[in-house]
């Protein structure tokens, strides 16, 4: 067999058994910490979900550098290039993806907090907060990646005041007509 292709396809063979090694072992490790650490039960989901990203993160990682070097001795730097830019690039793309988690843990915990409470209009309060949590973080995430979210921030201004103006109209009206019965009653029973 050609040494040229037999070496390279050993190496992209190594980093899929390395990087799958990898992931095992880090999923079992972070299963074992979250075992130990008591942790309340809002938190558990989304610390699993982050710890089985940073496990499958540090697999793909080992693999592309295997492919790397594989690549990089059959002599194709084009693509070497490539993943050396993917590979700088890419506490950015982790940093925003631990942003939009962090947006939704915290939309999530707002959620688990008020459930509980009961009053009129809770679902469309809980939905616009959802709303407004969850576009804050991605657009964040999408200023850590570098894209120019002028245009995003405008749409967003433009979605925040139309929902400001339909919250009014479901939740302010209503409870405003609620608020003066309830004086017009206090009021009509004090003159007696």
């Amino acid at each position: 067999m050609n040494e040229e292709i037999l070496y390279p396809a050993a190496l992209i063979i190594l980093g899929v058994l390395v990087g799958t090694a990898a992931i095992i072992f880090l999923t079992r490790a972070f299963n074992r910490i979250g075992r130990l650490f008591q942790f309340y039960p809002e938190s558990k989901g989304i610390l699993k979900i982050a710890l089985n990203f940073i496990s499958w993160f540090a697999g793909l990682i080992i693999f592309l550098l295997f492919l790397r070097l594989a690549l990089r001795m059959v002599g194709l730097e084009f693509t070497t290039q490539f993943i050396e830019q993917f590979l700088g690039a890419l506490p950015n793309y982790v940093t925003a993806i631990f942003i939009v988690l962090i947006g939704t843990y915290i939309s999530r915990l707002i959620r688990e907090r008020t459930k509980t409470d009961n009053f009129e209009f809770k679902q469309h309060l809980l939905l616009i907060m959802d709303f407004v949590v969850n576009m804050t973080f991605i657009l964040t995430a999408l200023l850590q990646i570098g894209i120019d979210i002028t245009v995003f921030l405008e749409l967003y201004r433009a979605i925040l005041f139309v929902l400001s103006l339909v919250l009014a109209l479901i939740v302010g009206i209503p409870t405003a007509l609620i608020i003066y019965r309830k004086l017009d009653r206090q009021g009509s029973s004090g003159k007696k």
